[in-house]
């Protein structure tokens, strides 16, 4: 089967979707069966399995791999390969329906479009550091030290004050920026402060900002998978329930006003008139004070937050079975070995 560049990688991208839609499926099931046994952090850690596998372009086979109990892919004689899931006549329909020229400038253009959505948002994070002013107060600067000495950072972080910005967000992963809506430092208090910047520097430690990018790449690559979103939204859920219980950790006695903090947040983000944040930012409410499901799931996570829960071996163990089951190809078989491939090399 002799195509174009295009349509390989199209065919490619195809599979590692339907791979990674598998993994996903797992990962959601693994998360309802431990429930309160699986700690948000690891939860974290598992969608990024998913994620992981969109962006990987190849994997390794494996005898362990979980796709090898739906079928290995057949190998023919060449380069040519036939997706595992699909029989001999469906998988020539599927390479045909690729090689249709509109197929792939259909995909083309919705990811121009994505990646130029992608820009925008970039540019917007550059205007709003750009307008932003430095905060005066020697208080707020040494009690964001305070807090960046507790959670171990050495990164310098500056604090600036924005009208742009309805929540407190973080902007540049290679030079951060704590964004503070103007007038807020006037309306919370000193404690109130100091849960807000550990929740926000906890971003910072998780590599967050950077994350966004990646996420950001799957979708637009992956455009055409609906599990592709709903993976990248879950996992920027379940990372600020991994934020707030990384501060909480830190001040495990304010777990009433660090919810009472975010629902004081959430009042005057709500009230306010500036613009939504942008894509690859981090900020306290997520990315959207619109829908208030997740939030009402943080709430609930913070009054049941033990700190040190020992969950980390749960976590660990189930991570690692489905790196090695999910990250991982099955082992291919000969083209004699299955039914109905016809090898025309051999005729």
């Amino acid at each position: 089967m002799n195509s174009s560049p295009l349509v390989d990688f199209l065919a490619q991208l195809a599979i590692a979707s339907g791979q990674a839609s598998v993994l996903a499926a797992a990962v959601w099931g693994v998360c309802r069966l431990l429930g309160d046994h699986l700690s948000a952090r690891w939860r974290c850690q598992l969608w990024l399995l998913v994620v992981v596998r969109l962006a990987l372009p190849v994997s390794l086979p494996s005898p362990v791999s979980l796709f090898n109990l739906i079928g290995a892919p057949v190998r023919l004689t060449g380069p040519d390969a036939v997706p595992f899931w699909l029989p001999e006549e469906l998988a020539g329909q599927f390479f045909h329906v690729l090689e249709l020229p509109w197929v792939g400038w259909i995909w083309m253009m919705v990811t121009a479009i994505l990646w130029l959505r992608l820009v925008v948002s970039w540019l917007m994070t550059l205007w709003i550091r750009a307008t932003a002013r430095p905060t005066d107060s020697w208080e707020v600067w040494l009690l964001l030290q305070e807090c960046k000495e507790v959670l171990g950072l050495g990164v310098p972080v500056a604090i600036l004050e924005s009208a742009r910005v309805r929540t407190p967000c973080l902007l540049g992963f290679l030079r951060p920026r704590l964004i503070l809506p103007v007038g807020l430092r006037s309306e919370l208090s000193r404690n109130e402060l100091r849960l807000i910047f550990l929740h926000e520097l906890a971003h910072l430690q998780r590599r967050d900002l950077a994350m966004n990018w990646l996420m950001a790449a799957v979708e637009i690559l992956h455009w055409f998978n609906p599990l592709a979103w709903l993976v990248t939204r879950r996992l920027r859920e379940d990372r600020e329930e991994a934020c707030d219980a990384c501060a909480l950790d830190a001040r495990p006695e304010d777990t009433r006003a660090y919810a009472l903090t975010l629902l004081k947040l959430l009042e005057r983000g709500g009230a306010s008139e500036a613009e939504e944040l942008p894509a690859l930012a981090a900020g306290a409410l997520g990315d959207s004070t619109e829908d208030l499901a997740p939030l009402v799931h943080r709430i609930r996570a913070i009054s049941k937050h033990r700190p040190n829960g020992r969950t980390w071996v749960v976590g660990f163990c189930t991570w690692l079975a489905l790196a090695c089951v999910g990250l991982t190809d099955a082992e291919p078989r000969p083209a004699s070995d299955v039914p109905g491939v016809v090898q025309a090399e051999r005729a």
